[in-house]
């Protein structure tokens, strides 16, 4: 090696490692914003459709356009969400309230069968009169649990709330930037290299729309038959009910906060039957939508196999929260779409790629 190639190799090389050190910096500072700015990039994907048509209608002004849909979804998303962190606060104190109250209830003293029952009996006779003796000992851990995983939970909505009012600003940002920034992604993926970018990009976003819609349809099948259950049951207000199953559902927290409580208050009220079909008609019903309707409605849309979509969809939840959903899905798309793509080469095909 020439004394020339020595430099330019040194010189590469210091190039290179002042751009990873960049990277890095870069990294280091979007990070605390890593989560708001994945979701703006998912909501604007996902909407990107009625935006087009909205630009259309406003006769081409992209910056109003994205100014309206920013506030539409600021209705949609940031409003429920604060209202939600309201009512856990309110429902944190309720809890707590009615615990205190149960550690002043006097218990008599258990009947004799209880010891009598199998497994669980002396157990349960002993934690009884440890009751009778002192009521507020026993519930005093219970008081103090309950208020710390409310108040966890309450603090998680919260920060919930500023990540989607910052998801939203950024998805507002990039309806008006998002063709050139998809223009140099192309770019960028040309230059490393690849020959299928623009396919590439397509999965990417057919992906993210169609798991916005399986996720969303999920939600709205979800409320629908949550409904038909209240008004069966005859629950209060159901259209009200129905409509908060299918936002929880949305967001991903379990429907059941919602139709358990109905149940139990059913059973409170000594309608065993219609407590227990409410019960059972959200856990076998209601509940099962989720694991089977909703990976079949985004590989419809995502037009990849049902399997891959099924294992991104739980393995990215399970691995990265909710916008693992997301996540999940595209990583294993990408990673199908270059692996099929790989196979179906043929060894000339190969050779010629530069």
């Amino acid at each position: 090696m020439s004394p020339y190639d020595n430099a330019r190799f040194f010189e590469r090389a210091i190039a290179l490692a002042i751009m990873a050190l960049l990277f890095m910096a870069c990294f280091q500072i979007i990070r605390p914003f890593l989560g708001a700015l994945l979701w703006g990039i998912v909501i604007a994907v996902s909407t990107w459709g009625p935006y087009v048509r909205l630009v259309g209608l406003m006769n081409g002004r992209r910056k109003l356009a994205a100014a309206v849909m920013s506030i539409v979804l600021f209705l949609i998303l940031v409003i429920p969400v604060s209202l939600l962190v309201g009512s856990a606060a309110d429902g944190v104190r309720a809890v707590a309230e009615l615990l205190r109250e149960l550690s002043t209830v006097v218990l008599p003293e258990p009947p004799d069968w209880i010891a009598k029952v199998p497994i669980v009996g002396r157990n349960l006779d002993a934690y009884w009169r440890a009751a009778v003796i002192d009521m507020p000992a026993q519930l005093s851990p219970y008081i103090g649990t309950a208020a710390s995983y409310g108040l966890s939970w309450g603090a998680a909505l919260g920060g919930t709330v500023l990540e989607f009012m910052i998801a939203v600003i950024v998805a507002g940002f990039l309806y008006v930037t998002g063709e050139a920034g998809v223009e140099n992604l192309d770019r960028f993926l040309s230059k490393i290299g690849s020959d299928k970018h623009a396919e590439v990009i397509e999965v990417v976003g057919r992906t993210i729309r169609g798991v916005a819609n399986g996720v969303i349809g999920t939600a709205f099948i979800q409320g629908v038959l949550a409904g038909a259950g209240y008004v069966v049951v005859g629950a209060p207000s159901p259209i009200m009910l129905s409509f908060l199953t299918f936002f929880v559902a949305v967001l991903q927290i379990p429907s059941a906060i919602i139709w358990v409580p109905v149940g139990v208050w059913l059973l409170a009220k000594d309608s065993t039957g219609l407590g227990v079909f409410m019960l059972v008609w959200g856990s076998v019903v209601v509940g099962l939508v989720d694991n089977f309707v909703r990976p079949v409605l985004i590989s419809q849309g995502a037009k990849l196999p049902l399997i891959l979509i099924f294992v991104g969809v739980l393995a990215g939840l399970l691995a990265y929260g909710f916008i693992g959903i997301f996540l999940g899905a595209v990583i294993l798309a990408v990673c199908y779409k270059v692996l099929t793509t790989w196979l179906r080469q043929e060894p000339g095909d190969i050779a010629r790629v530069p």
